[in-house]
């Protein structure tokens, strides 16, 4: 898979350069492709428009070098945002005490998302979701895509700068 194969062609170059690779994604519309290049620095898993700006002429050398994608693309490079997804095991134990939406490949229990609180992983390395109902473990190979709540995320930035007005 091309996007695979991207991801592979990043993955170590952007963490020489400081950055965590969140998500490659290529999308298609009317024709025109999109590469759609996510990361984070590492120190602080901030972005900002510096960043973008960096990390898109460097990974743009990058894939010139590789010619990964045969057709014209036009190159995005972004940071996760307020509902980033979360994409490695990493990211279930960094982002513990965050309300995330989990979808499974598969219906569990009548439903195939869910919505709760992450608590890291167990020691068998499954993710453990405190949900309204319950506590879940999931093994990481069930989710089909999982992202940090929006609106928990905007709640929880403006409770953020409200204390830091405060202080």
């Amino acid at each position: 898979m091309v996007e695979d194969n991207i991801k592979e062609i990043l993955l170590i170059r952007l963490e020489d350069l400081g950055y965590h690779l969140i998500r490659v994604k290529i999308i298609s519309v009317n024709g025109r492709k999109t590469l759609q290049i996510m990361a984070e620095r590492i120190s602080d898993r901030g972005m900002d428009i510096a960043d973008c700006t960096f990390l898109s002429r460097q990974i743009s050398a990058f894939l010139d070098v590789e010619d990964p994608i045969t057709s014209a693309y036009t190159l995005e490079v972004s940071s996760g945002g307020l509902a980033r997804p979360l994409t490695s095991l990493d990211d279930y134990k960094y982002f513990k005490d965050t309300k995330v939406k989990i979808t499974l490949k598969e219906t569990y229990l009548g439903k195939k998302s869910y919505k709760g609180f992450l608590k890291g992983l167990d020691k068998q390395g499954s993710i453990v979701l405190e949900t309204e109902e319950n506590e879940m473990k999931i093994n990481f190979s069930e989710i089909d895509k999982s992202n940090i709540d929006l609106n928990w995320a905007i709640e929880n930035k403006n409770t953020q700068l409200k204390n830091k007005e405060i202080i």
